[in-house]
């Protein structure tokens, strides 16, 4: 939600695949919560696609890289977010 707040257009988050992940699922916790952001999106009218979660392991490069060319082919395809004229602290 910084990064929107911040400016961004869109948000990409990229972890590891479930059930593969160092940091005690951390990674479906993060789905969870871009899961209700997404809802958030929609009631507030803004479309779900500039948030994404994808799901990839370090060593899948090709993954990856189709992952950050959805995220921005997504939001290119949108109209830019109007931007907030309050600073985040």
């Amino acid at each position: 939600m910084d990064s929107f707040l911040k400016g961004a257009d869109g948000v990409a988050i990229i972890s590891c695949h479930e059930g593969e992940c160092d940091y005690g699922g951390a990674n479906m916790n993060t789905n969870k919560h871009v899961l209700f952001l997404k809802r958030i999106f929609n009631h507030l009218g803004i479309n779900e696609d500039r948030i994404q979660q994808y799901f990839c392991a370090a060593a899948e490069v090709e993954n990856f890289v189709n992952s950050v060319e959805d995220i921005t082919k997504k939001v290119r395809s949108m109209p830019l977010l109007p931007k907030n004229k309050i600073k985040p602290k």
